[in-house]
């Protein structure tokens, strides 16, 4: 039985035996959150969840491997730049799939970095990832 549909009527002594569980379930209706107030909770609960995610996926992480992310990601941003200068040079006749294909890998990459660590920063923030060696600003 769903708490949304009404239970069959029950004659007899079933009447007496289903009256007290329905009766529990409908004082349960009248003290239901409003859609704000379970969203408000249901935040809280991602946040928890995605907290305790974290902390177990990511057996450790320090601000050293933050910042390897940060030159891995300069470094990804400063090849695809040379890329795009080196399809201007002198030197090149013409413009192939192939060129343009290793641009695209090339962006990609970079974009794919910077969204990771984006990500990390954000974590980071929230309290979700706690670095070592850092003061965490949430309890």
């Amino acid at each position: 039985m769903t708490p949304l549909k009404m239970p069959p009527k029950v004659e007899g002594d079933g009447a007496r035996a289903m009256a007290r569980p329905e009766v529990e379930r409908l004082k349960m209706f009248e003290n239901a959150p409003n859609s704000g107030q379970y969203l408000y909770h249901l935040a809280s609960d991602i946040r928890s969840f995605t907290r305790a995610e974290t902390e177990s996926a990511v057996v450790k992480c320090t601000p050293v491997e933050v910042q390897r992310v940060a030159r891995l990601l300069a470094k990804l941003k400063g090849r695809y730049l040379a890329q795009v200068v080196d399809l201007g040079s002198l030197k090149r006749a013409s413009i192939g799939e192939l060129d343009i294909g290793e641009l695209r890998r090339a962006r990609e990459m970079a974009e794919e970095v910077e969204r990771g660590l984006n990500a990390l920063r954000e974590a980071i923030e929230r309290g979700d990832l706690p670095l070592d060696g850092v003061k965490s600003e949430y309890p």
